[in-house]
């Protein structure tokens, strides 16, 4: 049972993760949300056997923490000024909460298994295959429409009802066999490689560019070793590189420019709106996660039409969502958080992994969502574990 436990909470974990963005009926929608806060919990109680592992995530992930305190901090400010906002304190509470599952779910596996990543990435891959299978001989049963146009784009949006919510799964699912492959051997991974290529070809499907985004920057940087030793040797520059260039490409002539808005598909005007209501605010001041984004909202929905058809609007950028969230210090707190864990990875094909959902980030908001496939995926891989010392030497050892 103790071999199990953590290959249970793993795939009921993901299959409430699945379930969560079924649109097609709202009793499965309902079971998603509620059973992966259910099991997160469940799961804490039954991994936390005292409080030393509590205390080491603290300390070892301090920078996180740090960035999820000023979080609390500027919601409790924005409900104070503005009154109770149930879903606003939820997104920044549970923020935290489901991080420290992460955390405990990937010291499980590497308790209790001398090459933990394969044992993870399996689990996984055939969780989301099984789920993959089940939902789509329902959506062929319940003759439910595959193909979904949004505006001008139409991709494969099968039993999700969203080519870009079936671009993440199949992201994910392409991604994790790949790690499969890479994690064993030549005889044991022909399945898992047939079944990349299958979830990769999906991901074309879908039309969703994030997620081809990622998918490629995998397949390219693990076929170029040279490029990714670069990479990980200039983690630490290339970062700072890429946050000085934001930075100074962060401005009201580059974001009003007709070129960039067809690169961004529009998005360069939610960017400027933030950068707008920056120009009278302070950048040390957040809102909490997804705070200010109703506020955008509000402001500029008689001025944009695309505006006028959302209940919710996203920044569609993970960095901009975590500087409104906690401010410049929190910016900096996360990215620091980053290239530190990426730092200390000893195996490259996790680095890999990591720097292209971080490359990923900076078009969606998924990394301040953890129960999004991808960001769940991505705070499982790069949240600081202990070292657990191995009494029996084996030749091959991976580690998360």
């Amino acid at each position: 049972m103790r071999r199990k436990l953590p290959h249970i909470l793993l795939s009921l974990f993901v299959t409430f993760l699945v379930m969560n963005v079924v649109t097609f009926d709202a009793n499965i929608f309902l079971v998603g949300k509620y059973g992966k806060l259910v099991l997160a919990s469940i799961g804490i109680v039954l991994l936390e056997k005292d409080l030393k592992g509590f205390f080491f995530f603290v300390r070892k992930n301090i920078l996180i923490v740090l960035f999820w305190i000023l979080c609390l901090l500027f919601t409790g400010n924005r409900i104070l000024s503005e009154g109770m906002n149930t879903e606003l304190l939820q997104s920044n509470v549970l923020f935290i909460f489901f991080i420290y599952f992460c955390y405990l779910l990937v010291t499980s596996f590497k308790k209790v298994y001398h090459n933990p990543a394969y044992h993870f990435f399996k689990t996984l891959a055939n969780t989301l295959t099984i789920n993959f299978v089940f939902w789509t001989l329902v959506a062929l049963l319940l003759s439910l429409e595959l193909w979904h146009t949004l505006e001008d784009r139409t991709g494969l949006g099968m039993f999700y009802g969203s080519y870009v919510q079936f671009g993440i799964f199949s992201c994910v699912a392409a991604v994790t066999h790949f790690m499969v492959v890479k994690f064993t051997s030549v005889k044991k991974s022909k399945m898992y490689f047939v079944l990349f290529l299958f979830y990769a070809c999906l991901v074309v499907l879908t039309n969703s560019r994030n997620a081809q985004i990622i998918t490629l920057l995998v397949v390219l940087l693990s076929f170029l070793p040279y490029l990714k030793k670069v990479a990980l040797r200039n983690i630490y520059i290339i970062v700072l590189a890429l946050l000085l260039v934001g930075i100074n490409l962060f401005s009201q002539g580059f974001l009003l420019d007709d070129n960039v808005s067809q690169v961004t598909t529009g998005r360069n005007w939610i960017w400027y709106y933030v950068f707008e209501h920056y120009q009278t605010n302070s950048v040390f001041l957040g809102e909490g996660i997804f705070g200010l984004n109703d506020t955008i909202l509000n402001e500029n929905i008689s001025s944009n039409y695309y505006f006028q058809r959302l209940d919710f609007l996203y920044f569609h950028s993970s960095y901009i969502e975590v500087f409104s969230a906690a401010g410049l210090l929190g910016l900096i707190f996360f990215v620091l958080y980053i290239m530190k864990s990426l730092k200390e990875r000893k195996n490259l094909d996790l680095v890999v992994l990591l720097i292209a959902i971080v490359a990923g980030g900076f078009f969606e908001s998924f990394l301040v969502q953890p129960t999004i496939l991808t960001s769940f995926l991505f705070w499982c891989l790069i949240v600081q574990t202990p070292k657990i010392e191995k009494k029996v030497i084996v030749k091959s050892n991976p580690v998360i």
